[in-house]
């Protein structure tokens, strides 16, 4: 016969589990961020999950080169994973144009480091020398409208991954 105590303590364990299932209790890895208040937070731009939101997202991305048109974008979102063998150079030739807001292209280290590669407007080309393992680019935004134009550069020793277009 079930007693009161023991559906009482079934009925907390589920909801223990339901609650960490959805999320709803920290389990440290990966934490909810306001997408508008990520920009200049480097714990939500190095966290392996992304959040953002788009208005519109037109374009496409390959395996070495994102031709993207976005608006209402904010957030962090994970365009390349690149797989580095051992430390490895690339090169970046970046064209960026931001009607508004705020936009930035950055590197996620495998010591979850952030670095920007090019911010705001501008045409450029960067030289980054990736460490061994997991690298990431990311598109990071704060209710920025704009067009992004980036061509990667990689030798042997680095493995990229595009990450799907939503």
């Amino acid at each position: 016969m079930i007693t009161i105590k023991r559906l009482g303590t079934v009925g907390v364990i589920s909801a223990v589990l339901l609650m960490a299932g959805c999320g709803l209790i920290d389990t440290g890895k990966n934490q909810t961020y306001d997408k508008d208040q990520m920009y200049n937070n480097n714990a939500a731009i190095v966290q392996e999950g992304d959040q953002y939101s788009y208005f519109l997202r037109t374009g496409s991305t390959t395996s070495r080169i994102a031709d993207v048109e976005f608006k209402g974008f904010s957030g962090t979102d994970t365009i390349w994973i690149l797989n580095v063998k051992k430390k490895a150079d690339i090169r970046i030739d970046y064209s960026l144009t931001v009607g508004k807001g705020e936009f930035k292209v950055v590197l996620v280290t495998p010591s979850e480091q952030a670095s920007t590669i090019a911010e705001g407007s501008g045409n450029g080309v960067s030289m980054v020398t990736l460490d061994k393992g997991k690298n990431r680019i990311k598109f990071v935004g704060k209710q920025t409208a704009g067009k992004v134009e980036i061509h990667l550069q990689v030798g042997d020793a680095v493995n990229i991954t595009k990450v799907s277009d939503e």
